[in-house]
């Protein structure tokens, strides 16, 4: 399960701003897992993406 957060692609900066709760949960997260929070982040985000591909262009939706 743990192989499944590493990053596999290229990787690009991006700089958002979340709820305290959310920073201080994916810290501790991080910390409890000792996976480290970029893993963490775009694991969540791929998770959010598949479920949620209304919100993308339908050409985008594949």
């Amino acid at each position: 399960m743990k192989d499944d957060y590493k990053l596999k692609g290229p990787t690009a900066k991006l700089e958002v701003e979340v709820e305290k709760e959310v920073a201080d949960r994916i810290q501790a997260m991080e910390k409890h897992s000792r996976i480290p929070r970029a893993e963490l982040v775009n694991t969540a985000l791929k998770r959010f993406i598949s479920h949620h591909k209304d919100y993308l262009p339908a050409d985008q939706r594949g």
